[in-house]
């Protein structure tokens, strides 16, 4: 177990081993493909590459909550916004969160009924390309003392390439992406400080069409998890989606549809029986009514349902 003063030396080390390798990766694309043409407006992160459609993700909330967003002139420009949601028949959690800007700094503090408090501290561009975060927390009716380490992440940006890592506790995570016309393509692992062992790679690869896109995922190197999505824009109001994994075989299909400029209807089902559906509708400026309906089709009397409101 290598001592505490040698692990930031170590991690620092290994940050610019992969910036460097995803770099070089980079270039060598950029070599092989000629003029490339960024249809998502340039690189995204592996989160984001490996991350499931909207159209499965979003919009399916079954919490009852009210949100109240205003704006302040503390510190000139203050975003805060308060969240109350109801969590049995006689009780209600709140959150309170705030975002401003200090000294080229994008901060973010919240607070909720716990009293657990966390923040969060973002220098967008320390560097031409570089972004670097520092996230704490305090858990409720704990002291300063016990606050644990940090949690460091760092982003880089360079023309078709964007490499991330992670520092949070003895782990170490690592990714990059790089595009090249209409594919992408990314990998990741995890290096543990403590054991000193580097996890199994995962990789990913997109490839975006004119309207649609197809990604899939190995999660290690073994190949028996491989995770699959489609997602396609089939005109203006209309955008559909599927995933599937080979663990579990399991699947979910999904689309979300315009009804108007101001209200929108979604749905899904996964390989569970569990069906989603959501609706939106803007009622004012920044403002919204939102529901969402959850049905476990394998017993129908197993359902959720929740209505929120969205103030600005």
């Amino acid at each position: 177990r290598r001592p505490l003063r040698q692990r930031p030396r170590l991690f620092a080390t290994m940050l610019r081993v992969v910036l460097v390798c995803a770099a070089a990766v980079a270039v060598s694309a950029s070599s092989s493909s000629g003029t490339l043409r960024l249809r998502g407006g340039g690189p995204i992160t592996w989160g984001k590459l490996t991350g499931a459609p909207d159209v499965l993700k979003e919009g399916y909330d079954t919490s009852s909550k009210v949100t109240v967003n205003k704006g302040c002139d503390i510190n000139g420009d203050t975003q805060l916004k308060a969240v109350f949601t109801r969590a049995t028949a006689s009780s209600i959690m709140s959150k309170l969160t705030a975002k401003t800007k200090m000294q080229n700094l994008d901060i973010e503090a919240s607070i909720d009924q716990t009293g657990t408090i966390k923040g969060e501290a973002t220098y967008p561009d320390i560097s031409p390309g570089l972004k670097l975060s520092v996230a704490g927390e305090l858990e409720g009716g704990k002291n300063a003392k016990d606050i644990p380490a940090p949690k460091v992440s760092g982003e880089f940006v360079k023309d078709n390439m964007c490499a991330t890592a992670t520092i949070e506790g003895n782990s170490l995570d690592v990714g990059g992406v790089v595009e090249a016309g209409e594919v992408l393509l990314g990998a990741t692992t995890t290096y543990d400080s403590g054991s000193g062992k580097l996890s199994d790679p995962s990789f990913a690869g997109r490839y975006k069409g004119d309207g649609f896109a197809l990604t899939a995922l190995l999660k290690g190197l073994k190949g028996d998890d491989i995770v699959g999505t489609y997602t396609q824009s089939v005109n203006s109001d209309l955008d559909v989606a599927g995933s599937f994994e080979t663990s579990g075989n399991k699947f979910a299909v999904g689309a979300a549809y315009k009804l108007d400029g101001d209200s929108a209807v979604r749905g899904k089902l996964n390989s569970d029986g569990i069906l989603n559906v959501g609706y939106s509708r803007s009622t004012t400026a920044g403002s919204s009514v939102n529901a969402g309906l959850e049905v476990n089709t394998n017993d129908l009397d197993n359902r959720k349902l929740g209505v929120s409101l969205t103030i600005q």
